[in-house]
């Protein structure tokens, strides 16, 4: 019974770790640009290999969750009509550097940060948006001082990731790039993206797979939770057979 019992507790901290992904994909539903993040669920190391015969099958140590990676789909665009805000149709990231470290982003609600009495674009967190060549972006200013956003849609970098589900996320809706992500490339407008101005590209969340996936992982942990007690009553009723 003590494999029932480690299998069965087992089972509880990977449900326990897909609740806690649905929950925050769910936290995510109305941010701007979020990917959902996957996990999936793999076999534990089984006690006798190469046995798999009819009169001796394998037997198992329950499971643990793995991460799948990030969901790239697109987001739906919703016009604002703010000049500050972006959204990417197509591949890509926009780039931002905070704390001497660039990081990736769907999330084009952008700011307007002044460093020293100069204007630049910044997202809401203060890191500055890069340009294609990775310099930070300063807005025009009219006659009055005031930075002006026309015609920055041309200065945006857009930033194609070799293969985007490998990224790490990080704080803020922002994801790093490393070796499984493979290379970073400058995007190519009109082959990898389109860029709008005034809009942003809504979470890819899904209410409705997210909820049923709730459901599931919720019922798989009560199941588990059972087979946990049960382990526990028979080792119980065996003791006071002693």
């Amino acid at each position: 019974m003590k494999a029932a019992f480690y299998a069965g507790a087992a089972g509880l901290m990977a449900q326990q770790s897909a609740m806690d992904n649905i929950g925050n994909n769910l936290a995510n539903v109305n941010t701007s640009g979020y990917k959902a993040q996957k996990v999936g669920f793999q076999d534990l190391l089984y006690r006798n290999m190469y046995v798999n015969v009819e009169d001796t099958p394998l037997t198992g140590s329950g499971t643990r969750v793995v991460d799948l990676g990030i969901n790239y789909t697109q987001g739906t665009p919703v016009q604002t009509g703010i000049g500050t805000d972006f959204a990417i149709q197509g591949d890509g990231f926009f780039a931002v550097q905070g704390d001497d470290q660039v990081y990736y982003t769907r999330n084009g609600s952008f700011n307007i940060g002044l460093v020293n009495g100069v204007a630049y674009l910044t997202d809401m967190e203060g890191q500055y948006v890069l340009n294609a060549a990775g310099g930070r972006i300063q807005l025009p200013v009219d006659e009055n001082g005031m930075p002006q956003t026309e015609g920055i849609i041309d200065q945006i970098g857009v930033f194609v990731v070799q293969n985007p589900a490998e990224m790490t996320p990080v704080s803020n809706n922002c994801y790093a790039a490393n070796e499984q992500s493979g290379t970073v490339r400058v995007g190519i407008v009109n082959t990898d993206y389109i860029l709008r101005q005034g809009a942003l590209e809504n979470s890819n969340v899904s209410m409705e797979d997210e909820m049923v996936q709730m459901i599931l992982a919720q019922r798989a942990f009560q199941l588990n939770a059972r087979v946990v007690q049960t382990a526990d009553e028979i080792e119980q009723n065996v003791n006071n057979l002693r």
